[in-house]
C-alpha cells in the first residue's frame, strides 16, 4: 500500500485560500531552556535523530498550549514535568473550581516551584465549555481555533567543501551546498493537515515536485471518543518506549526527576523533516477509558546492498548526495502494523502493545563482535505490556517486553516525595543482549534502541529554601555482550551533582558537575611486540559554572566558565576549557536578538565541550568545540507584521591550531567554518 501525498498538497493549499485571518503568536522562551537542560549534557551526534523532533513537539505544544480546565487525563499527560500524580491532582483540583490563573498550579497537591517552571510555557486558561461539540457538519467546528502556518528555511556552509570541488564521477555531491526546508501547515482543535519538503546540503533540486524529503498528513483530532485519525505520516510513542517510540524523549541531564518515566504521546500527526524515525499509512486510536489503537504502515528505507536481495539495516542518515548514495535511495520497503489497547482502571493505566514488522529484502547483520545479537531476517515483532499508577504519594511505572526471537526487556522505577521538599526517583532496567526492538527508545545510557544494557538510577532534587536547590544523579550500568568498540563485557557509571541559586529574582547560578568512569579496551605491545587488548576505564570529568542575570526586561547576560578532563584507557590526562559570554536583547517588543562568543581549547577530541545555541525556529543546535579557537554567533527573530517572522543566524568558528577542518567530502581548507541560515513564517 503506497500512500501519496499529492492529495495533501491539493487540499491544504484548497483550506489555506479559505480560512480568514486569525492572528496568533508563540513565546519560546521556556522550550528553549527545556531543551538546553534536555541536551546541553549529551553528544550532538547523540540527539541529531530525535532531537529535531523533540523540539518540534515542544515547540508546538507551548504554541497550542494545553488547556488546564478541560483537558482530559492524555492532554495533561503531555506537559513536559506532569506524570499520572499530577495529572491525577490537577482533575481533581479543577473538579472544586476552575483554575482562574497558571500560577494557580502552585496550590495543586505535587507541583512546587521548579515543576510549575517547566510546565509554564506549555497550559492555558480557558473556558471548560467548548464551542461546536458533537456538531461535526458545522464547518466552525473543524475550523475552530484554526491557525495556518507557512513557512520557509534556507541554511548553508559558507565555506566550500571537498564534495562540492570534487566532479560527480569521483564521488563529489550533485547538488548545491543549501540546505532547504518548506512547510504549510493548518490545524484547528479539531482537524491537522501538513506538508513538510526538505533538500539537505549536497543533495540535488530541480523542481518544486523535486524535494529529497516530502512528507505530510491529514488528521481528524479530539471528535468524541475518535482521539485520532491520522492518514499520511505519524509517531507512534506508548508506554515506556520498550515496544514503540518515535518522535525523541527526555533522558539522562539536569532534570533528574521526571525524565527517568515517559508519558505516551499515542499517535501524533508527522510534521518533522527527520527522514526516518516515522511511519507513513493509516493510524487511529479509539476510547476513554479503554482505548484501542491500531495502524498500518508502509514506506520505503535505504540500506547498503550485500548481496542479491540481501541489505543492511536500513539507514538513519537520510543523505542523498552522491552517485552511490542516490543508488541505494528507498530500495527495500519496510511494512509495519500493529496495536495498543490501554484501560484506565482504579489501579492505573495498563497497557498491551504489539507489532508486526516486515521488510522487502533480507537483513544481514554486521561482521564486528558487537553486532552479534542485532537484528537479522525479514519478519520480527514485538509485543510488551506497561503500567502507570499511584500508591498515595507516590508515582510507579514499568513496562516489559518480549522479541520474536526471545530476547526480554523491562524497565520499573518509582517516583515520590520524601517529606515536604523532596523528591526520589528510582528506576532499574535490564535490556537483554538478544532483546531486538528497533523502533524503540528506552531510557538508559546507549542512544541505540533498548538493548544489551543493565542498570539502576537514582535521583534525588532537595528544595533547600525558595532560593537554593540541590539535585543530582547516580546511574550504574553494565553491558553484558560487546558494544562497539569492545569485544568482551563492560561497564561503569555517571554521576551528576547541581546546585541552582536564586540570589534574587534576576540573578541566577548554577553549578553542574558531572563524572563518568566506563570500561574501555586499549592496545598494548607485549615483550615479544606483538599487539595485545587490555581492558582499562576510561574517566571523564567537568565542572561547570553558570551565571544568569537579567539586567532589566529587554536586557539578560548569560557567563559560562566550564573545564573538562578526561582520561583515556591506557593515555594520559587531557583538559578542555570552555568560556563564553552571552547577551540577549529587545530594543524594540518586536525585536529579540541573540549573541555570542565563546573561547575554547581542548587538548583533543575526548575533552570536547558542547554548547547549546538560540537558533531558528525548530532547528535543534546542540554545537560540538575541539582543539582551540573561538566561536560566535548572533541570532535574531523578528515579528516584522502581525502576521509574519522573520528568524536569521550567523555563526563563525576560528580555529588557531590547524589548517584543515573535517576530512573526507566535507573537508574544508582553512581555519575559519561559518554558516548561516534565513527563515520567514506566515502564520494566520
Amino acid at each position: 500500500m503506497r500512500f501519496s501525498l499529492v492529495f495533501i498538497s491539493l487540499g491544504l493549499v484548497a483550506i489555506c485560500g479559505l480560512i480568514p485571518f486569525s492572528i496568533y503568536g508563540q513565546d519560546s522562551t521556556g522550550v528553549e531552556e527545556q531543551l538546553e537542560k534536555a541536551f546541553e549534557e549529551l553528544d550532538p551526534e547523540e540527539t541529531d535523530l530525535t532531537g529535531e523532533q523533540l523540539t518540534q513537539f515542544l515547540e508546538d505544544l507551548a504554541a497550542n498550549p494545553v488547556n488546564i480546565n478541560r483537558g482530559k487525563l492524555d492532554d495533561l499527560l503531555q506537559i513536559p514535568g506532569i506524570n499520572l500524580k499530577i495529572a491525577r491532582a490537577i482533575l481533581e483540583y479543577r473538579d472544586t473550581k476552575p483554575f482562574e490563573s497558571k500560577e494557580e498550579l502552585l496550590e495543586v497537591s505535587g507541583i512546587g516551584p521548579a515543576t510549575y517552571r517547566r510546565m509554564r510555557p506549555y497550559v492555558t486558561i480557558g473556558r471548560s465549555g467548548e464551542r461546536f461539540r458533537d456538531m461535526y457538519l458545522r464547518p466552525e467546528y473543524w475550523l475552530s481555533n484554526r491557525r495556518v502556518e507557512v513557512f520557509s528555511r534556507y541554511q548553508r556552509d559558507l565555506q566550500e567543501r571537498e564534495g562540492y570541488i570534487r566532479p560527480d564521477s569521483l564521488g563529489g555531491y550533485l547538488g548545491s551546498p543549501m540546505k532547504y526546508y518548506h512547510r504549510i501547515r493548518m490545524n484547528s482543535n479539531h482537524l491537522s493537515m501538513n506538508l513538510t519538503q526538505e533538500k539537505d546540503a549536497g543533495e540535488p533540486l530541480n523542481g518544486v515536485t523535486d524535494f529529497d524529503f516530502t512528507s505530510g498528513h491529514i488528521a481528524l483530532l479530539d471528535n468524541g471518543k475518535l482521539n485520532e485519525l491520522v492518514v499520511g505520516d505519524y509517531s507512534l510513542s506508548f508506554g515506556q518506549g520498550l515496544v514503540l517510540w518515535s518522535g525523541g524523549a527526555f533522558g539522562k541531564g539536569r532534570e533528574v526527576v521526571g525524565t527517568i518515566s515517559k508519558n505516551e504521546r499515542g499517535i501524533k500527526p508527522y510534521t518533522s523533516a527527520q527522514e526516518t524515525d516515522f511511519f507513513r499509512g493509516v493510524a487511529a486510536s479509539y476510547g476513554n477509558k479503554i482505548e484501542l489503537t491500531g495502524f498500518y504502515s508502509e514506506r520505503p528505507r535505504t540500506a547498503s546492498v550485500t548481496g542479491v536481495d540481501t541489505t543492511r539495516f536500513p539507514t538513519s542518515t537520510g543523505f542523498h548526495r552522491t552517485n552511490n548514495e542516490l543508488s541505494r535511495k528507498n530500495n527495500i520497503y519496510q511494512m509495519t502494523t500493529g496495536g495498543r489497547l490501554r484501560v484506565d482502571s482504579p489501579i492505573g493505566l495498563v497497557g498491551v502493545t504489539g507489532y508486526y514488522n516486515r521488510f522487502s529484502s533480507y537483513i544481514t547483520k554486521g561482521t564486528l563482535l558487537s553486532s552479534a545479537y542485532d537484528y537479522e531476517g525479514r519478519e520480527h515483532s514485538v509485543v510488551g505490556i506497561d503500567y502507570r499508577g499511584l500508591i498515595r504519594n507516590s508515582f510507579l511505572f514499568s513496562e516489559f517486553a518480549r522479541s520474536e526471537n526471545g530476547g526480554y526487556g523491562g524497565i520499573s522505577g518509582i517516583e515520590t516525595p520524601l517529606g515536604d521538599n523532596t523528591e526520589l526517583a528510582l528506576a532499574y532496567r535490564n535490556y537483554q543482549k538478544d532483546f531486538q526492538s528497533f523502533i524503540a527508545s528506552g531510557f538508559g545510557e546507549q542512544s541505540s534502541g533498548p538493548q544489551n544494557e543493565e542498570g539502576f538510577y537514582i535521583g534525588l532534587r532537595h528544595i533547600i529554601n525558595q532560593k537554593v536547590i540541590l539535585s543530582g544523579y547516580f546511574d550504574q550500568y553494565q553491558f553484558a555482550a560487546p558494544r562497539f568498540g569492545t569485544s568482551q563485557s563492560t561497564g561503569g557509571f555517571d554521576v551528576l551533582a547541581l546546585g541552582e541559586i536564586d540570589f534574587k529574582r534576576d540573578l541566577n547560578v548554577y553549578v553542574l558537575v558531572r563524572s563518568e568512569i566506563k570500561d574501555e579496551e586499549y592496545i598494548v605491545l607485549n615483550q615479544i611486540g606483538n599487539e595485545e587488548i587490555r581492558l582499562g576505564q576510561e574517566k571523564r570529568s567537568s565542572i561547570r559554572t553558570n551565571f544568569e542575570y537579567q539586567v532589566s526586561p529587554s536586557v539578560r547576560m548569560r557567563s559560562r566558565v566550564e573545564v573538562v578532563r578526561n582520561k583515556a584507557a591506557g593515555e594520559d590526562w587531557e583538559t578542555g576549557f570552555l568560556i563564553y559570554q552571552d547577551l540577549r536583547i529587545e530594543p524594540i517588543r518586536k525585536l529579540r536578538i541573540d549573541g555570542r562568543v565563546t573561547l575554547f581549547d581542548t587538548d583533543s577530541f575526548n575533552t570536547r565541550v558542547y554548547q547549546f545555541e538560540s537558533d531558528l525556529l525548530y532547528v535543534m543546535s546542540n554545537t560540538v568545540l575541539y582543539d582551540q579557537g573561538q566561536r560566535a554567533y548572533v541570532s535574531l527573530k523578528y515579528d516584522a507584521t502581525s502576521f509574519m517572522d522573520i528568524w536569521f543566524k550567523y555563526g563563525i568558528t576560528i580555529f588557531e591550531d590547524r589548517q584543515l577542518i573535517s576530512s573526507g567530502l566535507n573537508e574544508i581548507q582553512g581555519n575559519i567554518r561559518n554558516s548561516l541560515g534565513f527563515q520567514v513564517r506566515l502564520s494566520f
